[in-house]
């Protein structure tokens, strides 16, 4: 245990190592003008900004109000997804009927890229919140009902028989052997949706929003502010980061038998 944390200490700051670096060797790109100004902002640049949008705010919105913005809608995209398409992958793992009738739908609905159907879903649903939100739920769901489905599937039949063989009834086997046996794979699954959902919702915001990270950043863009540009583009990097993180932690909290390297 005491070598495991020694480690995990030396990588923290081995990473954070690296960062130095990169940010050092950002400085001075700038510093020296290898790359103008216009098109690069040095990262006191892009500190001055974020102390800028701090007191000032950004086109009548406090930097707050574009984080929870960008985050709630993520979020509640997700939380429908996993609500919705956790239960139904279970089911579609469980009964081959219920494959039959639905898979093809999920499978169909997974590779497509999700701004294909955004323009529908504005048109539909208008372009506040609600038709992002949707899309990210769209984003999210094919991906998590399909893992949930395939944990069920790679479940050990075995496991299965020695259940049923002790008097376990249907809904014991579900919940002390099947859920137990699908939940590494669900969760890989989840980590894949919120990802993908996160890299949504900032195209979302970059085609109709009036709030939010990325229409923060698409605004900046039309301004040539890299600085703004650039600490929205962080911010995003250090939110997904946090995101993927929470799944992680909640992972090991509940898949106890599972470490990740």
């Amino acid at each position: 245990m005491a070598k495991k944390k020694e480690l995990d200490i030396r990588a923290t700051l081995l990473g954070l190592l690296a960062v130095g670096v990169g940010v050092l060797a950002w400085q001075m790109i700038g510093t020296l003008g290898l790359v103008p100004k216009a098109l690069l902002a040095t990262p006191a640049e892009v500190w001055a900004a974020l102390i800028e949008i701090l007191h000032e705010g950004y086109r009548g919105t406090t930097l707050f109000e574009n984080i929870a913005a960008t985050l709630g809608r993520c979020i509640l995209g997700f939380l429908a997804a996993v609500a919705l398409g956790v239960p139904l992958g279970l089911w579609m793992g469980i009964s081959k009927m219920t494959e039959a009738s639905l898979n093809f739908m999920v499978q169909f609905l997974r590779p497509l890229p999700p701004l294909s159907y955004l323009v529908l879903l504005i048109l539909w649903f208008g372009i506040g919140d609600f038709s992002k939100i949707m899309l990210l739920f769209l984003t999210a769901f094919p991906t998590i009902a399909t893992a949930s489905m395939a944990g069920v599937r790679q479940v050990n039949r075995k496991r299965i028989d020695a259940a049923r063989s002790l008097g376990a009834n249907s809904r014991q086997i579900f919940h002390h052997v099947l859920l137990p046996g699908a939940l590494p794979m669900i969760f890989t699954g989840l980590r894949i949706a919120i990802a993908a959902a996160f890299s949504s919702v900032v195209a979302a915001e970059l085609m109709a929003a009036s709030n939010g990270l990325g229409w923060m950043v698409f605004s900046a863009s039309r301004n040539m502010r890299t600085d703004i540009i650039l600490l929205g583009i962080i911010l995003l990097g250090i939110f997904g980061m946090v995101l993927s993180r929470t799944l992680v932690a909640i992972d090991t909290h509940m898949i106890h038998w599972r470490g990740y390297d």
